[in-house]
This record gives structure tokens, C-alpha cells and sequence, in this order.
């Protein structure tokens, strides 16, 4: 093989250009740490378990994806809104079957207001990753901040059964619950 050949696939390898990326999605660690995940009582011990769980999450097994979601996250913090938008976007064309970036994109859609596209991505993020217990929290909020009881309910019970450590989302769902039963009554 020649030079200029062998040093071009270290380029695009390194680009991730060479073979799609495989989406983390799918690593089978995952199983084992979701059923941990859901049987511990450790809250130590669960905040490390999520913590694994979202780094297989954000590694796409691409370079370039990698490199595109830690500017995406890096825009998004600063609040730079359009941009980490515009690149979590170009993650999606570049790996449809991701679903942090879906996710991601779906966290920047809601935090600018732009409910019905975060919806979309979420229930994207939730075809390729049906335990996304983030993706399941946002659509919550979203349910939640339009007043619908029944769409909240659901997708914070979801969320909490899959990770019962989200003490937050728990709250909220218990006073969504404990509100529901006085209308009942």
C-alpha cells in the first residue's frame, strides 16, 4: 500500500469517515448498569452508575462526533444557543442513529422555547434509546410547562422507573400525583 494511500485512511479514520460510527446506544454494558442502576438504594452509588451510563451515552465511537458534541455541550453551557443548535444538527446528519445528539439537540430546542421540534427530537432520542431517562425528564418538563397533567404524569413515571434517583423528577411527580388524586376525590 503506498504513502499517500496509507496516510490518507489515517486521515479519514481519524475523521471518522472511514466506517460509520457505532451508536453507544447499543454498547451492551448498558443492560447491566440500567438493572443496577434501578436496583440499588446506594444514592452514591447510583450517581456513579448514571454517571457511566451517560458516558457511554456521549461516545459515539467516532472521533469527529466526539469532537462535534463536546463543542455542541461547550456552546450550550456558555448559552450560545444557535451555534451549539446548528452543530449538534450537523451531528445528526453526520450519525442519524446517535441518540445523544438527538438528545442534545432536543435540550437546546427546549431551552430556547421551541417545544414541538424538542418533542420531535425526544421521541427520536427514545426510538434509539427507549431507557433515556434524560430524554424521558425533558419531555416531562415540556408536558409539564404546557399544563398537561396526563403527558407529564406518564413521561416522569417513565423516567423514575427507569432511574428512581432523579430526586427532582421524583418530587415533581409526586406533587403531580398527590394534585391529580384532589381533583379525583
Amino acid at each position: 500500500m503506498g504513502r499517500r494511500l496509507l496516510s490518507i485512511l489515517v486521515i479519514f479514520g481519524l475523521l471518522g469517515w472511514a466506517a460509520p460510527s457505532f451508536a453507544r446506544q447499543d454498547d451492551p454494558k448498558l443492560d447491566e448498569l440500567f438493572t443496577e442502576l434501578a436496583e440499588t438504594e446506594d444514592s452514591t452509588k447510583a450517581k456513579m452508575i448514571e454517571g457511566s451510563i451517560w458516558k457511554i451515552w456521549l461516545t459515539s465511537g467516532s472521533d469527529t462526533v466526539d469532537f462535534l458534541m463536546f463543542q455542541g455541550i461547550s456552546y450550550m453551557s456558555r448559552g450560545e444557543f444557535a451555534k451549539a443548535l446548528s452543530i449538534f444538527t450537523t451531528v445528526i446528519k453526520v450519525d442519524p442513529e446517535f441518540s445523544e445528539g438527538w438528545n442534545k439537540r432536543a435540550t437546546v430546542l427546549f431551552l430556547v422555547g421551541e417545544y414541538d421540534s424538542s418533542i420531535e427530537d425526544i421521541g427520536r432520542t427514545l426510538e434509539l434509546e427507549p431507557r433515556h431517562f434524560g430524554a424521558l425528564s425533558g419531555l416531562g418538563q415540556i408536558y409539564d410547562i404546557r399544563d398537561s397533567e396526563a403527558g407529564a404524569l406518564s413521561a416522569y413515571e417513565k423516567a423514575v422507573d427507569i432511574n428512581p434517583h432523579m430526586k427532582g423528577v421524583k418530587a415533581r411527580l409526586e406533587q403531580l400525583q398527590i394534585e391529580r388524586d384532589k381533583k379525583n376525590i
